[in-house]
Protein backbone atom coordinates (compact mmCIF):
# COMPACT_ATOMS: atom_id res chain seq x y z
CA UNK A 1 0.00 0.00 0.00
CA UNK A 2 2.59 2.22 0.79
CA UNK A 3 4.46 1.48 -2.45
CA UNK A 4 1.16 2.28 -4.36
CA UNK A 5 1.24 5.80 -2.35
CA UNK A 6 4.87 6.94 -3.14
CA UNK A 7 4.41 5.86 -6.66
CA UNK A 8 1.10 8.10 -7.02
CA UNK A 9 3.41 10.97 -5.50
CA UNK A 10 5.71 11.00 -7.89
CA UNK A 11 3.25 10.79 -10.92
CA UNK A 12 1.44 13.37 -9.53
CA UNK A 13 5.03 15.43 -9.57
CA UNK A 14 5.27 15.18 -13.46
CA UNK A 15 1.61 17.35 -13.21
CA UNK A 16 2.08 21.06 -14.59
CA UNK A 17 -0.37 23.97 -15.09
CA UNK A 18 -0.22 23.56 -18.51
CA UNK A 19 -1.79 20.06 -17.86
CA UNK A 20 -4.49 21.48 -15.36
CA UNK A 21 -4.78 24.08 -18.13
CA UNK A 22 -5.60 21.50 -21.05
CA UNK A 23 -7.79 19.33 -18.65
CA UNK A 24 -10.33 22.31 -17.92
CA UNK A 25 -10.33 23.50 -21.53
CA UNK A 26 -11.05 19.79 -23.22
CA UNK A 27 -14.01 19.47 -20.31
CA UNK A 28 -15.39 23.05 -21.22
CA UNK A 29 -14.98 23.04 -25.15
CA UNK A 30 -15.95 19.23 -25.23
CA UNK A 31 -13.14 18.30 -27.98
CA UNK A 32 -9.58 18.19 -28.51
CA UNK A 33 -9.87 20.82 -31.36
CA UNK A 34 -11.74 23.18 -29.55
CA UNK A 35 -9.68 23.25 -26.57
CA UNK A 36 -6.57 23.61 -28.65
CA UNK A 37 -8.13 26.39 -30.44
CA UNK A 38 -9.20 27.98 -27.38
CA UNK A 39 -5.81 27.76 -25.53
CA UNK A 40 -4.08 28.78 -28.86
CA UNK A 41 -2.38 25.26 -29.06
CA UNK A 42 -1.93 22.46 -32.03
CA UNK A 43 -4.45 19.70 -31.27
CA UNK A 44 -1.51 16.89 -31.14
CA UNK A 45 0.27 18.93 -28.76
CA UNK A 46 -2.92 19.40 -26.91
CA UNK A 47 -3.85 15.07 -27.02
CA UNK A 48 -0.11 14.43 -26.03
CA UNK A 49 -0.81 16.90 -22.98
CA UNK A 50 -4.17 15.32 -21.99
CA UNK A 51 -2.43 11.71 -22.12
CA UNK A 52 0.09 13.17 -19.82
CA UNK A 53 -2.15 14.22 -17.34
CA UNK A 54 -3.92 11.14 -17.39
CA UNK A 55 -1.03 9.04 -17.04
CA UNK A 56 0.08 10.70 -13.93
CA UNK A 57 -3.28 10.93 -12.82
CA UNK A 58 -3.44 6.75 -13.04
CA UNK A 59 -6.81 7.05 -14.39
CA UNK A 60 -8.98 7.67 -17.44
CA UNK A 61 -10.48 10.99 -17.56
CA UNK A 62 -11.71 10.89 -20.60
CA UNK A 63 -13.46 8.33 -22.91
CA UNK A 64 -12.59 9.00 -26.67
CA UNK A 65 -15.03 8.16 -29.31
CA UNK A 66 -16.87 10.63 -32.29
CA UNK A 67 -17.76 12.43 -29.24
CA UNK A 68 -15.12 13.18 -26.28
CA UNK A 69 -17.23 12.48 -22.81
CA UNK A 70 -15.85 12.88 -18.73
CA UNK A 71 -15.34 9.71 -16.77
CA UNK A 72 -16.30 9.36 -13.42
CA UNK A 73 -13.00 10.73 -12.26
CA UNK A 74 -13.14 13.51 -14.21
CA UNK A 75 -15.61 15.91 -11.71
CA UNK A 76 -13.10 15.69 -8.55
CA UNK A 77 -10.05 16.41 -10.74
CA UNK A 78 -11.93 19.39 -12.25
CA UNK A 79 -12.52 20.73 -8.67
CA UNK A 80 -8.66 20.21 -7.49
CA UNK A 81 -7.49 21.59 -10.79
CA UNK A 82 -9.79 24.77 -10.95
CA UNK A 83 -8.90 25.44 -7.12
CA UNK A 84 -5.22 25.86 -8.61
CA UNK A 85 -5.22 27.65 -11.37
CA UNK A 86 -7.48 30.21 -9.74
CA UNK A 87 -5.36 30.34 -6.74
CA UNK A 88 -2.24 30.67 -9.69
CA UNK A 89 -4.13 33.99 -11.20
CA UNK A 90 -5.23 35.43 -7.48
CA UNK A 91 -1.26 34.93 -6.63
CA UNK A 92 -0.17 36.76 -10.33
CA UNK A 93 -2.61 39.44 -9.56
CA UNK A 94 -1.63 39.96 -5.91
CA UNK A 95 2.10 39.88 -6.56
CA UNK A 96 1.62 42.78 -9.58
CA UNK A 97 -0.08 44.67 -6.87
CA UNK A 98 2.49 44.52 -4.96
CA UNK A 99 5.24 45.09 -7.09
CA UNK A 100 3.84 48.11 -7.79
CA UNK A 101 3.62 49.49 -4.54
CA UNK A 102 -0.07 48.55 -4.26
CA UNK A 103 -2.47 46.62 -1.71
CA UNK A 104 -2.93 43.12 -1.12
CA UNK A 105 -6.27 42.16 -2.72
CA UNK A 106 -8.77 39.81 -1.46
CA UNK A 107 -12.38 38.14 -2.71
CA UNK A 108 -15.27 38.82 -0.53
CA UNK A 109 -18.32 37.39 -1.16
CA UNK A 110 -21.67 39.10 0.25
CA UNK A 111 -25.13 37.98 1.17
CA UNK A 112 -27.72 40.37 0.97
CA UNK A 113 -28.02 40.13 4.48
CA UNK A 114 -24.61 41.40 5.08
CA UNK A 115 -24.33 43.81 1.96
CA UNK A 116 -26.62 46.19 3.57
CA UNK A 117 -25.02 46.65 6.83
CA UNK A 118 -22.07 45.07 7.84
CA UNK A 119 -19.62 44.73 4.99
CA UNK A 120 -20.09 48.51 4.15
CA UNK A 121 -19.12 49.24 8.03
CA UNK A 122 -16.28 46.57 7.70
CA UNK A 123 -14.97 48.86 4.52
CA UNK A 124 -14.98 52.10 6.01
CA UNK A 125 -13.78 50.48 9.59
CA UNK A 126 -10.31 49.02 6.80
CA UNK A 127 -9.75 52.02 5.35
CA UNK A 128 -10.08 54.21 8.54
CA UNK A 129 -8.07 52.13 9.72
CA UNK A 130 -5.41 52.42 6.72
CA UNK A 131 -4.84 48.31 6.11
CA UNK A 132 -3.15 48.07 2.92
CA UNK A 133 -6.29 45.83 1.65
CA UNK A 134 -8.22 46.09 -1.98
CA UNK A 135 -11.17 43.98 -1.33
CA UNK A 136 -13.16 42.41 -4.55
CA UNK A 137 -16.69 42.11 -3.79
CA UNK A 138 -19.01 39.92 -5.01
CA UNK A 139 -22.72 39.77 -4.16
CA UNK A 140 -25.36 36.41 -5.00
CA UNK A 141 -27.14 33.76 -2.82
CA UNK A 142 -25.60 31.54 -0.73
CA UNK A 143 -25.35 28.68 -3.20
CA UNK A 144 -23.35 31.44 -5.38
CA UNK A 145 -21.17 32.03 -3.51
CA UNK A 146 -20.55 28.40 -2.13
CA UNK A 147 -19.70 27.39 -5.65
CA UNK A 148 -17.34 30.37 -6.28
CA UNK A 149 -15.75 29.58 -2.64
CA UNK A 150 -15.38 25.32 -3.63
CA UNK A 151 -13.53 27.01 -7.54
CA UNK A 152 -11.07 29.10 -5.13
CA UNK A 153 -12.93 32.62 -6.35
CA UNK A 154 -12.89 33.93 -3.00
CA UNK A 155 -11.18 34.04 0.30
CA UNK A 156 -14.37 35.00 2.39
CA UNK A 157 -17.97 34.56 2.62
CA UNK A 158 -19.57 36.77 4.55
CA UNK A 159 -23.47 35.99 5.37
CA UNK A 160 -25.79 33.92 6.85
CA UNK A 161 -24.24 30.36 8.58
CA UNK A 162 -25.18 26.96 7.01
CA UNK A 163 -24.09 23.58 7.83
CA UNK A 164 -21.50 24.26 5.02
CA UNK A 165 -20.17 26.42 7.25
CA UNK A 166 -19.20 23.92 10.06
CA UNK A 167 -17.40 21.21 7.64
CA UNK A 168 -13.73 20.16 8.53
CA UNK A 169 -11.95 22.09 5.25
CA UNK A 170 -13.39 25.53 6.79
CA UNK A 171 -12.88 28.10 9.16
CA UNK A 172 -16.31 29.71 10.54
CA UNK A 173 -16.97 32.64 13.08
CA UNK A 174 -20.26 33.60 14.06
CA UNK A 175 -20.94 37.21 14.45
CA UNK A 176 -24.79 37.98 16.06
CA UNK A 177 -28.37 36.77 15.35
CA UNK A 178 -30.23 38.27 12.59
CA UNK A 179 -34.02 36.90 12.80
CA UNK A 180 -36.27 36.94 9.08
CA UNK A 181 -39.20 39.53 8.79
CA UNK A 182 -42.36 38.81 7.11
CA UNK A 183 -42.81 42.22 4.37
CA UNK A 184 -45.56 44.00 1.93
CA UNK A 185 -46.04 47.06 0.25
CA UNK A 186 -46.87 49.84 2.33
CA UNK A 187 -49.91 50.05 0.96
CA UNK A 188 -50.88 46.52 1.67
CA UNK A 189 -53.87 45.94 3.68
CA UNK A 190 -51.93 43.78 6.49
CA UNK A 191 -50.00 46.53 6.68
CA UNK A 192 -52.81 48.88 8.24
CA UNK A 193 -53.51 45.67 11.13
CA UNK A 194 -53.25 45.65 14.36
CA UNK A 195 -52.34 42.59 15.23
CA UNK A 196 -52.24 40.38 11.86
CA UNK A 197 -52.04 36.35 12.08
CA UNK A 198 -50.08 33.52 10.10
CA UNK A 199 -53.49 32.57 9.11
CA UNK A 200 -54.31 36.10 7.63
CA UNK A 201 -51.63 35.73 5.20
CA UNK A 202 -52.82 32.98 3.13
CA UNK A 203 -55.42 35.48 1.41
CA UNK A 204 -52.81 36.98 -0.38
CA UNK A 205 -49.71 35.23 -2.84
CA UNK A 206 -46.45 34.29 -1.65
CA UNK A 207 -42.74 34.83 -3.10
CA UNK A 208 -40.94 31.78 -1.66
CA UNK A 209 -37.32 30.99 -1.47
CA UNK A 210 -36.85 27.65 -3.08
CA UNK A 211 -37.53 24.45 -1.88
CA UNK A 212 -35.04 22.20 -0.14
CA UNK A 213 -33.67 25.65 1.62
CA UNK A 214 -33.06 26.29 5.33
CA UNK A 215 -35.45 29.26 4.76
CA UNK A 216 -38.26 27.54 3.13
CA UNK A 217 -38.30 24.62 5.83
CA UNK A 218 -38.78 27.47 8.65
CA UNK A 219 -41.34 29.15 6.93
CA UNK A 220 -43.56 25.59 6.56
CA UNK A 221 -42.47 24.82 10.14
CA UNK A 222 -44.27 28.01 11.20
CA UNK A 223 -47.32 27.63 9.55
CA UNK A 224 -47.55 23.81 10.45
CA UNK A 225 -46.91 24.92 13.98
CA UNK A 226 -49.95 27.73 13.37
CA UNK A 227 -51.93 24.42 12.36
CA UNK A 228 -51.79 25.69 8.67
CA UNK A 229 -50.90 24.08 5.81
CA UNK A 230 -47.54 26.02 4.12
CA UNK A 231 -48.12 28.85 1.89
CA UNK A 232 -48.44 28.22 -1.99
CA UNK A 233 -45.77 29.61 -3.69
CA UNK A 234 -46.62 32.48 -6.29
CA UNK A 235 -43.22 31.83 -7.57
CA UNK A 236 -39.78 30.50 -5.84
CA UNK A 237 -37.20 33.30 -6.17
CA UNK A 238 -33.73 33.76 -4.40
CA UNK A 239 -33.15 36.95 -6.47
CA UNK A 240 -33.52 40.18 -3.97
CA UNK A 241 -33.87 42.44 -6.98
CA UNK A 242 -36.67 40.22 -8.63
CA UNK A 243 -38.29 40.01 -5.12
CA UNK A 244 -38.11 43.78 -4.57
CA UNK A 245 -39.79 44.78 -7.45
CA UNK A 246 -42.69 42.09 -7.24
CA UNK A 247 -43.21 43.03 -3.67
CA UNK A 248 -43.82 46.92 -4.57
CA UNK A 249 -46.02 46.38 -7.87
CA UNK A 250 -48.48 43.45 -5.84
CA UNK A 251 -49.85 42.29 -2.81
CA UNK A 252 -47.29 39.56 -1.90
CA UNK A 253 -45.25 38.67 0.92
CA UNK A 254 -41.81 37.92 1.51
CA UNK A 255 -39.22 37.05 3.89
CA UNK A 256 -36.34 38.82 4.35
CA UNK A 257 -33.73 39.07 7.01
CA UNK A 258 -34.07 42.17 9.57
CA UNK A 259 -30.95 44.08 7.92
CA UNK A 260 -32.57 43.86 4.64
CA UNK A 261 -36.23 44.56 5.65
CA UNK A 262 -35.06 47.94 7.65
CA UNK A 263 -33.19 48.78 5.05
CA UNK A 264 -36.17 48.83 2.41
CA UNK A 265 -38.11 50.23 5.07
CA UNK A 266 -35.74 52.68 5.65
CA UNK A 267 -35.82 53.76 1.80
CA UNK A 268 -39.95 53.60 2.22
CA UNK A 269 -40.62 50.38 0.19
CA UNK A 270 -41.63 48.12 2.07
CA UNK A 271 -43.58 47.61 6.02
CA UNK A 272 -43.16 45.24 8.36
CA UNK A 273 -45.32 42.62 9.68
CA UNK A 274 -45.17 41.67 13.53
CA UNK A 275 -44.93 38.02 12.84
CA UNK A 276 -41.69 35.79 13.85
CA UNK A 277 -41.12 32.21 12.11
CA UNK A 278 -41.42 30.10 14.92
CA UNK A 279 -38.13 28.57 13.65
CA UNK A 280 -34.96 30.79 11.98
CA UNK A 281 -31.58 29.80 10.53
CA UNK A 282 -28.57 30.46 11.16
CA UNK A 283 -26.24 33.32 12.56
CA UNK A 284 -24.86 36.22 10.85
CA UNK A 285 -20.76 35.04 10.14
CA UNK A 286 -18.11 34.60 7.79
CA UNK A 287 -16.29 31.65 6.74
CA UNK A 288 -12.61 31.12 4.82
CA UNK A 289 -10.70 27.90 4.05
CA UNK A 290 -9.14 25.90 6.92
CA UNK A 291 -5.09 27.47 7.26
CA UNK A 292 -5.89 30.02 5.48
CA UNK A 293 -3.69 33.10 6.93
CA UNK A 294 -2.77 36.56 5.76
CA UNK A 295 -2.23 39.78 6.85
CA UNK A 296 -5.19 40.50 4.60
CA UNK A 297 -7.93 38.36 5.35
CA UNK A 298 -7.20 38.71 9.48
CA UNK A 299 -7.32 42.68 8.96
CA UNK A 300 -10.78 42.11 6.87
CA UNK A 301 -12.20 39.29 10.11
CA UNK A 302 -10.66 41.88 12.50
CA UNK A 303 -12.82 44.77 10.78
CA UNK A 304 -16.11 42.58 10.33
CA UNK A 305 -15.91 41.63 13.92
CA UNK A 306 -15.69 45.28 15.28
CA UNK A 307 -18.31 46.32 13.13
CA UNK A 308 -20.94 43.24 14.15
CA UNK A 309 -19.85 44.13 17.98
CA UNK A 310 -21.27 47.52 17.52
CA UNK A 311 -24.05 46.67 15.90
CA UNK A 312 -25.03 44.18 19.18
CA UNK A 313 -24.19 46.41 21.55
CA UNK A 314 -26.11 49.31 19.34
CA UNK A 315 -29.33 47.11 17.51
CA UNK A 316 -30.17 50.35 15.88
CA UNK A 317 -26.69 50.20 13.95
CA UNK A 318 -28.34 47.37 12.34
CA UNK A 319 -31.10 49.25 10.90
Amino acid sequence: MDKDRNRLALRLRRLKLLHFEVVLAVAECGSLTAAAAALGRSQPAVSQQLAEAEDALGVPLFTRGRQIRGTPYLPAVLRYMRRAINDTRQLKSELEALSRGGRSVLRVGSMLVTSTGLLPEAIVRLRDGGAPVLLEVVEDIAAGLWARFDRSELDLIVGRLDERAYSEDVQSRPLYQDQHCVIVNRRHPLSAAKAPRWADTAAYPWILPPRNTALRRAIDATFLDQQLGPPEAWIESASPSVNLALLTKTDCLNVVSRGAASQYAGLGLCAILPLKLKYDVGPIGMVWARGDTSPALDAVLAALQEAADLRVRQPDARA
